[in-house]
């Protein structure tokens, strides 16, 4: 089946969080104007899962709703077919989408005070869903050598080895850095979580957004108590472009750690979810996988394109190399600009990008662009940076 990844929907008046902000930040900014900040995609989602929701509203009430009948059966099968992981229905936990999940998850193996690990620059929300919690954080940068991010795991080790930090929020793929971490990488993170008690929480939404000669590597895959003990978090929404669906997939494999996590859904009241998040995740995992893959190849398309377009014409800017995800990084430290001055000028000429430091101190100097877009649109937004650049004494 041919997809279309070419025409944009008009988002203006659809209550689009990402546009929104766009129009707050410059109201008067033109028509033509998409946003390429917060991590949806302007896509229309598969025809496969529209089709399914359809006939969902046309036949079936959305009441109260629990997971429909082979609703886990197809979350297991989607993972064992892209990633290898063998999960049980009992392993799987449904949560109103991730970022709600991590407090939670990180209530459910640690205490108030206690230290959780973070490798920064990473996904924003890390910073507040630890400090809500009353737990602290404790950061570990990565490291930046050659235009290339790697584990300080030397430095992860003492932090690992305090007694008072307790867990490791991760980040597998990262974002915003890119990285699909390497089985080797990931084993040495098993290892310490293991020898140093750290619980683990691996948020693994990006995991099917994976470039060529790229393999994620499910921390489940891994051996030891960290992982044994490991809550991993899944969810169609970032493949699939189902953010609003709000409906995502906890594996946990350790039955003590899935009734505590479970326990503290139950103690905040969390609703039930959504049915048409439950349709739309069913219809992605059982018919879409079609239209991932012509995605994941326009994707590709993408990426190259804004890489080749920073080196021929705006060498000043730096492509981090992306593994997976849809964001790309871009280092513009060499441009000597403070993060507000960086902030303004991409303001000025249209461009709505997510500003590095957002995702921590170690992020300043950086923009992350969202190539989830129509080329055309990114097109036009690579030549208005370059005016950008070109307007700098």
């Amino acid at each position: 089946m041919q997809y279309d990844f070419d025409t944009l929907t008009d988002r203006r008046s659809a209550g689009s969080e990402k546009w929104n902000m766009m129009y707050s930040a410059k109201p008067g900014v033109d028509s033509g104007v998409i946003p390429l900040s917060v991590a949806d995609m302007e896509f229309p989602i598969a025809p496969e899962i529209r089709a399914a929701l359809n006939d969902y509203i046309t036949n079936q009430i959305p009441g109260y709703s629990a997971a429909p009948e082979g609703f886990s059966e197809s979350v297991c099968a989607f993972l064992r077919r892209r990633h290898g992981l063998s999960v049980t229905p009992e392993m799987l936990v449904q949560t109103p989408g991730i970022v709600y999940a991590l407090p939670r998850a990180i209530r459910a193996v640690t205490q108030p005070g206690e230290g959780v690990i973070i490798m920064t620059p990473v996904y924003y929300p890390f910073y507040s869903v630890i400090e809500n919690t009353r737990r602290k954080i404790v950061s570990c940068p990565l490291c930046y050598t050659d235009g290339r991010y790697t584990i300080d795991f030397d430095l992860f080790d003492r932090l690992a080895a305090e007694k008072d930090n307790t867990a490791l929020l991760f980040c597998s793929p990262h974002n915003p850095v890119g990285r699909v971490w390497t089985e080797e990488e990931l084993r040495c993170v098993a290892d310490i979580c293991s020898r140093h008690g750290l619980h683990v929480i691996s948020d693994e939404i990006h995991f099917d957004l994976l470039y060529p000669g790229q393999k994620h590597v499910p921390f489940l895959h891994l051996s030891g108590p960290a992982a044994e003990t490991a809550i991993v978090c899944t969810a169609p929404s970032k493949t699939f472009n189902l953010a609003g669906m709000n409906l995502s997939n906890l594996v946990i494999r350790d039955g003590d750690v899935r009734k505590n996590v479970q326990a503290r859904l139950r103690a905040d009241a969390t609703p039930m979810q959504n049915p048409f998040g439950y349709v739309a995740c069913q219809a992605a995992y059982d018919r879409a996988e079609g239209w991932l893959d012509a995605l994941l190849a326009y994707l590709d398309e993408n990426r190259r394109y804004v890489c080749g377009y920073l080196a021929a014409h705006i060498p000043q800017l730096y492509a981090v190399p992306l593994e997976g995800t849809y964001l790309q990084w871009i280092d513009c430290t060499r441009l000597g600009l403070e993060p507000d001055a960086l902030e303004r000028l991409m303001t000025a000429h249209d461009l709505f990008f997510d500003e590095g430091y957002l995702f921590g101190k170690e992020g300043a100097g950086f923009e992350r662009i969202n190539l989830a877009c129509p080329r055309a649109a990114l097109s036009q937004a690579m030549r208005r940076l370059e005016e950008a650049i070109a307007s700098l004494p």
